[in-house]
């Protein structure tokens, strides 16, 4: 019997270790209590050209092709335009800001905006640690922002993840910018990694397999 448990055992970690792990995050369309706001400060038009990083209110922030910030105005096509209101922006209808939170996060998020049908779709996503991505969502499919012709007008897009493990947040296509971010949110308890599953089957056949190998040792002392 124990050898037929350390072949079970182990097509189970197969079989665990074939599973994609289950959807991690959802998007966020308010800002989560609890969290933390940064509103940006930056002055004047700065950045063009420059990939960066620079860091602009505690954030390092990388550009592709360029990060830019400032307070100059900035226009958004239908969604208006933001005048004397601090942004980050890629600048760039297909281009990508990307942030560095500096630690992990359950969420994060921010007050933004972009152009509406100008180069590829506004897009947020967030990624861990090893810049693998965790969510990411296409704000003009899920999540439309409308402010027609408004002056400094936006909405707050975000994404939540099920632990924290949120270390880089992207904007990217359609010119998006953002006048804040928002870090925080506790973090939820989650589905065990397939990994972690695959561990506590080998755990449990280990243990069947010692509980039944002191059992045979006990009867042959208790029948000798």
């Amino acid at each position: 019997m124990i050898k037929l448990l350390v072949p079970a055992a182990v097509s189970m970690l197969a079989l665990v270790a074939a599973t994609p792990a289950l959807a991690q995050t959802t998007l966020l369309t308010a800002s989560p209590a609890g969290g933390t706001t940064t509103t940006f400060t930056p002055t004047g038009n700065n950045g063009f050209g420059n990939p960066g990083p620079v860091v602009i209110n505690g954030f390092s922030v990388t550009g592709n092709p360029q990060a830019t910030y400032g307070d100059a105005s900035y226009f958004i096509n239908a969604n208006g335009s933001w005048v004397n209101f601090p942004w980050v922006a890629t600048n760039n209808g297909t281009g990508s800001i990307t942030f560095d939170l500096g630690s992990n996060y359950g969420s994060v998020g921010g007050f933004m905006n972009y152009a509406p049908g100008t180069g590829s779709a506004p897009t947020i996503t967030a990624l861990d640690a090893s810049m693998a991505v965790l969510g990411s969502y296409d704000l003009s499919a899920l999540a439309p922002i409308s402010t027609p012709a408004a002056t400094n007008g936006g909405a707050f897009r975000g994404i939540q993840s099920t632990s924290a493990n949120i270390r880089y947040f992207t904007l990217s296509g359609s010119y998006i910018l953002a006048h804040s971010l928002t870090v925080g949110g506790a973090a939820t308890a989650g589905v065990p990694e397939p990994a972690t599953w695959a561990m506590m089957m080998l755990g449990f056949g280990a243990m069947g397999a010692s509980l039944r190998r002191r059992a045979k040792v006990t009867a042959r002392v208790r029948f000798a």
